[in-house]
């Protein structure tokens, strides 16, 4: 008898493992890539919390979203101990950091300046009289200052308001004040990858406007997430941004030549003066080499027959000899000794540039 004689002869030889057919196999698929999908957003979403920090609330926003901006100061706005006790930001009906209202002539025996900028030029981190602009008008009875900055605008930016709005308000002199990154920032279409804006393109000698009307998947547009997915998921607004930084082939200076020249332009037919201020921030401080942008902009400036005040050596001198803390502990803004020291040395320096301001 041989060992096929011992088996059962109703037992039955083992049937091959049934294979998932194509719709089950797609069904797999799709829940990894959801899940890897969802693990990615979810890093992404930490990674821009981590480098951005929390979202504002209602009581603490300060901007709302713009067409033609990106975003603007909020007209008719106070929130109150933004910067800290009894540190309020305060924008008027016209949404300019002020606690009063502007006229729009200049008022008989005073000397206006505005000023157009950024975060350093709006005064992040101090009180509404604390700023340099407010200090400065301070410093001198019959200056008066009109401060046109806003929190996280480019040179473009502040070019493009200032076109929007010069007829707003005469002028005796119109300063633009920036710092280095607000040169980085001209070449991107979203700052800080969370807030679209628009972008100055140069074709020949003729500026024109890209990404208008700009898209409303921003912080300050605030609109639904389904709404505008898949720009809204931070995934994708990261992605954006980094093939922006490495990828994209963009030279600001060209543009920032010809925005100097349509200002000083602008101003001339305004019957006012134009003049440039770099604003040193906290690593040109602690660097020995000047900075490519503060280099460029004065060769711009000097070609254009355009005063240009560089007070990074002022404040270096101050930082060193006179112990002053120019910035606030722990962050990149001046403090308000800091932002009075820039009202101090930017006074002495338009004096000597422009005869005209007041003494």
């Amino acid at each position: 008898m041989n060992a096929a004689d011992l088996r059962p002869r109703n037992t039955r030889e083992p049937a091959d493992k049934p294979r998932p057919s194509p719709r089950r196999k797609l069904l797999y698929a799709s829940i990894i890539v959801l899940l890897w999908l969802l693990l990615a957003e979810t890093g992404a979403q930490v990674a821009l919390r981590v480098a951005y920090g929390p979202r504002l609330n209602e009581a603490e926003l300060l901007h709302e979203y713009d067409a033609e901006l990106g975003w603007v100061n909020m007209k008719n706005r106070r929130a109150l101990d933004r910067y800290g006790t009894d540190k309020h930001a305060t924008h008027n009906l016209s949404g300019l950091r002020a606690t009063r209202e502007y006229t729009a002539a200049v008022p008989a025996g005073r000397y206006r300046i505005i000023f157009l900028g950024d975060s350093f030029t709006y005064g992040v981190d101090v009180g509404d009289g604390g700023t340099f602009v407010a200090q400065l008008e301070s410093l001198a009875s019959s200056i008066e200052t009109v401060n046109m900055g806003v929190a996280g605008y480019g040179i473009d930016q502040m070019y493009l308001l200032y076109e929007r709005e010069q007829a707003r308000y005469a002028a005796d002199l119109l300063v633009l004040a920036f710092i280095e990154d607000d040169v980085r920032r001209m070449k991107l279409s979203a700052f800080l990858t969370q807030n679209p804006k628009p972008r100055l393109l140069l074709s020949g000698n003729t500026l024109s406007v890209a990404n208008v009307p700009v898209p409303t998947w921003g912080v300050s547009a605030r609109t639904g997430w389904l709404e505008e997915f898949p720009n809204r998921t931070a995934l994708v607004q990261v992605l954006r941004s980094l093939r922006e930084m490495l990828f994209q082939d963009y030279d600001p200076f060209p543009v920032a030549e010809r925005i100097l020249d349509d200002l000083n332009a602008l101003s001339r037919e305004r019957k006012q003066r134009f003049a440039v201020v770099y604003l040193p921030a906290r690593t040109d401080l602690a660097s020995d080499r000047r900075t490519d942008a503060a280099r460029r902009f004065q060769e711009f400036a000097a070609r254009a027959d355009v005063p240009f005040v560089d007070l990074t050596d002022k404040l270096k001198v101050a930082l060193k000899q006179q112990n002053v803390p120019v910035f606030v502990a722990n962050g990149g803004h001046y403090s308000e000794a800091g932002y009075k020291l820039v009202a101090e040395s930017l006074l002495s320096d338009l004096r000597k540039e422009l005869p005209g301001v007041p003494r």
